[in-house]
């Protein structure tokens, strides 16, 4: 009787080890958006990874990454986890801008043609009057 008992305490053990394993839905869902067929470059995540560190590397944005995998939480990203980084068709491209002293984000979105508030939004910029010099920024390519 007590060897029933282990192999079915065993056998308990292993199912709730799988379990915890297995992605959540929020990340099956993202693995299954980045697998489709309007991704044209994907990323699996590693440990210790952020969306930001992530689209710096690919030239992109946390936005534009969050928008094609429709991840619901950007601060939440698992280990494992494939996602696009690359939709199909879109043209990469852009610069990182170091801020310098006397730099104001309308300065410098001016120079680049583009908009204060766009260049707040595609770098999470949550106050557009708080920039500082040493900060980089990420400005995409027309």
């Amino acid at each position: 009787m007590r060897k029933i008992h282990r192999w079915v305490a065993g056998l308990a053990l292993l199912v709730v080890v799988a379990l915890l394993a297995l992605p959540t839905a929020a990340s099956a869902e993202t693995t299954q958006a980045a697998g489709g067929s309007g991704c044209a470059q994907c990323y699996t995540v590693k440990r210790g990874d952020t969306l930001s560190k992530i689209a710096r590397q690919y030239g992109t944005t946390v936005n534009n990454l969050v928008a094609l995998n429709g991840i619901a939480n950007p601060d939440q990203i698992a280990a494992g986890t494939t996602i696009c980084v690359k939709a199909k068709g879109s043209q990469p491209g852009g610069i990182y801008y170091t801020v310098k002293p006397g730099d104001t984000l309308y300065s410098i979105a001016r120079k680049y043609g583009w908009t204060a508030s766009y260049l707040a939004q595609v770098n999470t910029i949550p106050n557009p009057d708080e920039i500082y010099a040493g900060r980089v920024l990420w400005i995409p390519a027309h």
